[in-house]
């Protein structure tokens, strides 16, 4: 995690670095660029595998599924670039799943002392509505005169952690596996306070020139850390965001 960290904040000062020769050199304004971005995206906060305890999905929604930004470009040569972009963007579904031996709290409504803890076995909603301001940083590739190719990392920072839900029709066995048995009609849950608020991870994707302005894009992200913070116990598996980005783009220069 440092060492990605490093890396971006490395890039980050190339960057930024190049733009003031830019500017300072005229010979090589050619090479700079700035593009905004608007589309929508589909994914969310997900294991990297299904997990035993989830035996059946009924639904998925995603929730504000958008992002729009804007992008510095550094021509390094005609073939290779490098980019600095911020986004503001949503990471968020909403789901229903049938569920078995599910570890998890259910939130007491007055006194925290007394949440319940156990495996939870029934139907239960998952609310997931995250907003993040993101810088990613990318390498680019020139394939063609339409195609464009980028890859790198990015950093995200929460302004907005919503992590919430209900569970219903089913019941929970308290503290163990084999705990007594309590009857859950209807029971909420909020982890809000336990997502983390900073998401790191990897960014894929491409570019299509429609014209010599207007762009199509597609991109896919994917968050290397666990959504929720070290020692959170109330989910047995980790979550990261996973997303696809579908969008268009406009070249200011």
């Amino acid at each position: 995690m440092k060492m990605i960290k490093y890396t971006i904040a490395l890039a980050a000062m190339v960057l930024i670095g190049s733009v003031a020769n830019a500017q300072e050199n005229t010979s090589d304004e050619s090479k700079l660029g700035f593009d905004v971005m608007v589309g929508g995206k589909i994914g969310g906060a997900a294991p990297l595998s299904l997990p035993r305890e989830i035996r059946k999905i009924k639904s998925y929604n995603p929730n504000v599924p958008f992002f729009v930004g804007a992008r510095a470009n550094y021509h390094i040569d005609p073939k290779w670039g490098v980019s600095l972009g911020l986004v503001f963007e949503g990471k968020g579904m909403d789901t229903k799943a049938s569920v078995k031996g599910y570890k998890t709290t259910f939130n007491a409504v007055n006194d925290a002392k007394e949440e319940l803890r156990g495996y939870y076995t029934g139907d239960i909603t998952t609310k997931v509505h995250n907003l993040y301001l993101s810088v990613p940083i990318q390498a680019t590739y020139q394939l063609s005169n339409r195609w464009n190719v980028q890859a790198g990392p990015y950093i995200s920072f929460a302004v907005r952690k919503q992590f919430y839900g209900e569970a219903y029709n089913g019941y929970l066995r308290h503290e163990e596996p084999t705990g007594n048995k309590i009857v859950v009609d209807n029971a909420d849950y909020d982890f809000s306070e336990s997502v983390r608020s900073i998401d790191v991870g990897m960014s894929l994707g491409a570019h299509y020139a429609i014209d010599k302005r207007f762009f199509a894009l597609a991109q896919l992200d994917y968050g290397f850390n666990n959504i929720m913070k070290t020692g959170f116990e109330s989910i047995s598996f980790g979550l990261h965001n996973i997303f696809m980005n579908v969008g268009i783009g406009y070249k200011l220069k």
